[in-house]
């Protein structure tokens, strides 16, 4: 995965996002961009993958729909969204890629 580092994207408030085989990390979020935050988008990507990318973004944007909807708060609609679930809750697995199932997500629900 190649690393852009951007002064305006992701938007303020974000750390990074990956876009197909990109991680983009806000300029002023360098020095804080762990191997953590790198496993989180790691498995962005896998996700990504095993859906076509087009297919994870429509359903991301869905399920992020869906959730602002339930929770009416923008940054608990964001966490509870399955794909971010999964990757907050594996991201300091640094083995997690290596023995990760494909579409591991579909597990986690709204909290």
């Amino acid at each position: 995965m190649k690393i852009v580092y951007c002064s305006w994207f992701p938007f303020k408030g974000y750390k990074a996002i990956t876009l197909l085989r990109w991680i983009f990390v806000r300029n002023d979020q360098r020095m804080r961009f762990t191997s953590a935050d790198y496993n989180h988008e790691c498995i962005h990507y896998e996700q990504e993958k095993e859906l076509w990318f087009i297919g994870f973004y429509l359903l991301y944007i869905i399920d992020f729909a869906l959730t602002m909807l339930y929770f009416w708060n923008w940054r608990k609609a964001y966490r509870n969204v399955a794909f971010e679930r999964e990757a907050y809750d594996r991201q300091h697995d640094m083995q997690y890629i290596q023995h990760r199932k494909r579409f591991a997500w579909l597990k986690y629900d709204w909290e």
